[in-house]
């Protein structure tokens, strides 16, 4: 315990002691917000269970690299939506889930969505298409 003393920077036993309280508040505070990080991701994750998901390549990578950007992803992609009616899991990495909508009944409820007005869905648009001037 010598170490965490800090009498060795002569401010006395009563400096020593805040500073070691703050430091104690400070790593305190960062291991509540990392272990509720985790439970709202635990959370997350057993929401997304119900959902049918390809089968990853890695527990890190997830599903990245298994389309490639030429014909025979986009003939993956089409596999997969014939394999995967309605809806299925895709996982960019280790803590991106990514939900895929492929079948036009469950896309157009969002679409018709209160908070969705053409005029937002098409700058979203836009913006996925890589419009340059997409933020008017």
């Amino acid at each position: 315990m010598p170490q965490l003393s800090l009498s060795w920077l002569g401010l006395g036993q009563v400096a020593a002691s805040a500073w070691l309280l703050l430091l104690l508040v400070g790593a305190s505070w960062l291991l509540a917000r990392v272990l509720a990080w985790s439970y709202s991701f635990y959370d997350t994750c057993c929401r997304l269970r119900c959902f049918p998901q390809p089968p990853k390549q890695s527990w890190f990578w997830g599903h990245l690299g298994l389309v490639k950007s030429n014909e025979e992803g986009l003939r993956f992609m089409e596999s997969l939506s014939h394999s995967f009616r309605d809806v299925h899991l895709w996982w960019m990495g280790p803590f991106y889930p990514l939900l895929r909508f492929v079948h036009p009944k469950f896309v157009a409820p969002l679409l018709q969505a209160p908070g969705i007005s053409p005029r937002t869905f098409l700058l979203l648009l836009l913006c996925v298409l890589g419009c340059p001037n997409c933020l008017w």
